[in-house]
C-alpha cells in the first residue's frame, strides 16, 4: 500500500517534490545499475583470467613434449 504525505497545499511545490523523487528514483536505479554491472565485470574477470592461466599451463606442458 503506498502513502501519500502533502509537503506543501501550492500545488506547484507538490509538482516540484514528484519531479524530485522521480528524478532521485532514476539516479538510485542507474548508480545500482552500474554497481551491479561493475561487479559482474569484475567476476568475468576472474573467470578469464582463469581460463588464460589454465590455457598458459596447458600450452607449457604440451610444448614440453
Amino acid at each position: 500500500m503506498e502513502e501519500h504525505i502533502i509537503l506543501s497545499e501550492c500545488l506547484e511545490d507538490q509538482l516540484k517534490a514528484v519531479e524530485w523523487a522521480r528524478a532521485e528514483q532514476k539516479r538510485l536505479l542507474k548508480e545500482k545499475g552500474e554497481q551491479i554491472s561493475m561487479e559482474l565485470m569484475k567476476e568475468n574477470d576472474s573467470i578469464y583470467f582463469e581460463i588464460a592461466k589454465g590455457v598458459n599451463i596447458y600450452n607449457s606442458c604440451t610444448s614440453a613434449l
